[in-house]
């Protein structure tokens, strides 16, 4: 696919429609917007590059000359504001909203964005990845009724009842790919680069680190990395096993990070303050060190238990509040503790 030649016709398309929407959200020109107690605020990081804030989770928004492009958009809640904060900083209006990964505090405000004429893209993976959590209760319907026909199936053998049963269990199977999200989205399947008049944007996909598919961002004029989850600067990461993401997956997505950097990157991580290429190296350091003193304890036949009471592996993390995030020192290491299981199976 031309990425470039479909976003240049996208752009052109969209037009006046989707300002009119905007102009509707918009108000005076301060950086800080409030409404029902949310507060976005907007920090300049250099020239045309802006970083917002809500709630410890970040967003970044790039001021071009014609229009306005978010990476990632915060929740439902705060999306108003978000859209708001944005348009108080240019004259423009904002075209495309990029989800870095499908979790809710990123994208939870899509249909919101949609809605004011914002053209949602994410990649493939990411869209599949909101159907299912939007859907999970579908989904797990789904999966235990596939489990109920599969055992009948399997008993009514090759009979026209075994057929009959084969045919309604592929139906469900169909059903997955016949539900769509409640507003439409743009979707990619590899990387790709957004070459502006004033600034080139590579995205990039890593897969099964903090997600099964997570998307950074690198403003290569500018020289500012948007890592979306793959860093939680001063915090535990969240690695969600649900959707396959993966501690070595995760450690190897910061060496990709890192080799993006120098010393002058700027580097706007998912949630936390921005940090330096210094900062990212502390931060894998911290993976690795706590990472490989859970396996050591594992593999010397330590239980769950008696690792968490092993304060000596998190403590000097800890006592720099690393723990005191969104993931707790506890739920950290026993994510730890079930990748060394995965890792190191035990004999039965």
């Amino acid at each position: 696919m031309n990425h470039r030649l479909l976003l240049s016709l996208i752009c052109g398309i969209l037009s006046t429609a989707f300002i009119a929407a905007q102009e509707k959200s918009q108000g005076s020109s301060d950086s800080k917007s409030q409404n029902d107690g949310v507060f976005v605020s907007a920090k300049k990081i250099k020239d045309s590059l802006y970083y917002l804030s809500y709630k410890n989770t970040n967003a970044v928004a790039f001021l071009g000359r014609d229009y306005t492009i978010l990476i990632d958009g915060f929740d439902a809640k705060a999306a108003p504001q978000a859209l708001t904060t944005a348009g108080r900083l240019s004259l423009n209006p904002v075209r495309f909203v990029i989800n870095t990964h499908h979790h809710k505090d990123h994208t939870g405000g899509n249909d919101y964005y949609s809605d004011s004429g914002v053209t949602v893209l994410c990649d493939q993976q990411t869209y599949n990845n909101i159907w299912a959590d939007v859907n999970a209760e579908v989904l797990n319907d789904l999966k235990k009724q596939r489990s109920e026909l599969a055992k009948s199936m399997k008993l009514a053998g090759k009979t026209e009842r075994g057929k009959e049963i084969g045919a309604k269990y592929n139906r469900l199977s169909e059903q997955y790919t016949d539900r769509e999200l409640s507003y439409p989205a743009m979707t990619f399947s590899d990387n790709f680069n957004m070459n502006l008049i004033n600034e080139s944007i590579l995205f990039k996909s890593v897969s099964k680190s903090h997600t099964s598919l997570d998307v950074y961002a690198y403003f290569e004029n500018s020289n500012v990395l948007a890592t979306g989850d793959l860093y939680f600067n001063g915090k535990y990461p969240f690695i969600d096993e649900d959707f396959k993401g993966s501690i070595d997956g995760y450690i190897k997505a910061i060496d990709e990070l890192l080799a993006l950097c120098n010393n002058d990157t700027v580097i706007v991580p998912g949630h936390g303050s921005l940090a330096s290429k210094s900062d990212l190296e502390s931060y894998k350091r911290m993976l690795e060190y706590t990472q490989k003193g859970v396996q050591m304890d594992y593999l010397l036949g330590k239980t769950l238990e008696e690792v968490l009471a092993n304060k000596t592996i998190t403590a000097n993390f800890d006592a720099q509040g690393y723990g005191m995030g969104y993931v707790k020192t506890e739920d950290y290491v026993s994510m730890l503790y079930r990748a060394a299981e995965k890792r190191y199976p035990r004999k039965k």
